[in-house]
């Protein structure tokens, strides 16, 4: 444990002498214009290491101590039992209240896009299998802004509403 804690210490001495001295040295070197960028970079990464071997140091030494373990295994053992408990909880009430509200399950959904998906199909195979058929009217128009048709099967912008905004 004395090797653990000397080891700590050393490490605690770095991060200082490089965090608190180094650093703020170089730093001030480079303000005043007398130090150059890749000291003050360098200053800057040692701090950095400094910090990370401390703090690699310091979690080494938490984690051997054996109270520690157990409390942790106890706690994550804790955590999954809640998050159990919160699930069943949620399903028991969405369960009941999600027909209630008439709100459609995810089934449900996943059913209406398999339709449109199907009807999507048959759609593209309608339309190349008659291509004599097909003409410049527009075969459904977009409602509401009306920005967009399908024309032969693709989404085109109708050239009346360009010459529109054009005059416009």
């Amino acid at each position: 444990m004395k090797k653990q804690e000397s080891q700590v210490v050393q490490e605690l001495s770095k991060f200082v002498q490089a965090f608190w001295l180094e650093l703020p040295m170089a730093a001030a070197d480079r303000f005043l214009g007398n130090g150059d960028e890749h000291t003050f970079r360098k200053a800057g990464w040692k701090a950095y290491d400094a910090f990370v071997s401390l703090a690699n140091e310091t979690t080494n030494l938490v984690y051997a101590n054996p109270v520690v373990g157990s409390l942790t295994g106890e706690t994550m053992e804790r955590a999954l039992q809640i998050q159990h408990m919160g699930s069943a909880a949620a399903s028991a009430f969405f369960g009941n209240l999600w027909p209630a509200v008439g709100l459609p399950t995810a089934h449900e959904v996943a059913g209406l896009r398999r339709e449109i998906a199907a009807l999507h199909e048959e759609m593209s195979q309608a339309i190349e299998a008659a291509p004599e058929e097909r003409t410049e009217a527009p075969m459904f128009a977009a409602a509401g802004e009306g920005l967009s048709l399908i024309r032969n099967g693709y989404h085109k912008r109708d050239e009346r509403e360009d010459n529109e905004d054009a005059a416009a």
